[in-house]
């Protein structure tokens, strides 16, 4: 006889350990179940006379306008999340533009090269080029710049909220 076997007085003998391993499986699933019910306050309706009350009428109003705040919030938060986005998107187009622009330049340098190379004027043309080059990069620097602080804002009033 193991641990597990009873024997009860007529002398029949019952195995414990399927009893065990069966309770405490169903134990487990109606933990499992009701633990996130236990942690939940129940809601419990308000009786018509306390309504008339003037503490639970400033309590609502408390509580209406904290959750039209709370709403508030959110939605300025997923604005500036939005408007982030929309300059991150811009930016990459941009800076696609700029690839694509160097590129450009890269081979008009080296179509001036060659041409210097065959004793053909080109300093206009290549300081116009260089000018142009110059400008172009400033202008990516400031759009970056301006979508780094936008960003870094938005990440300091996401910062806030919470």
């Amino acid at each position: 006889m193991s641990a597990f076997q009873n024997v009860d007085s007529v002398g029949n003998v019952s195995d414990l350990s399927i009893a065990i391993t069966s309770s405490s499986a169903s134990a487990e699933g109606s933990d499992c179940c009701s633990s996130p019910c236990r942690s939940r306050k129940r809601y419990e309706c308000v009786p018509e006379s306390m309504k008339t009350t003037q503490n639970y009428i400033i309590q609502r109003i408390r509580n209406r306008s904290a959750v039209r705040k709370f709403r508030e919030k959110l939605k300025t938060t997923a604005k500036r999340q939005e408007d982030v986005k929309a300059n991150l998107i811009s930016l990459t187009k941009l800076y696609d533009n700029e690839l694509v622009r160097i590129k450009h330049s890269k081979q008009q340098l080296e179509l001036l090269l060659y041409r210097h190379a065959a004793h053909k004027n080109i300093v206009s043309q290549l300081n116009e080029i260089l000018s142009a080059e110059a400008q172009a990069r400033l202008n990516f620097q400031t759009q970056l710049a301006s979508v780094q602080a936008l960003f870094d804002s938005s990440i300091m009033d996401s910062v806030d909220l919470f």
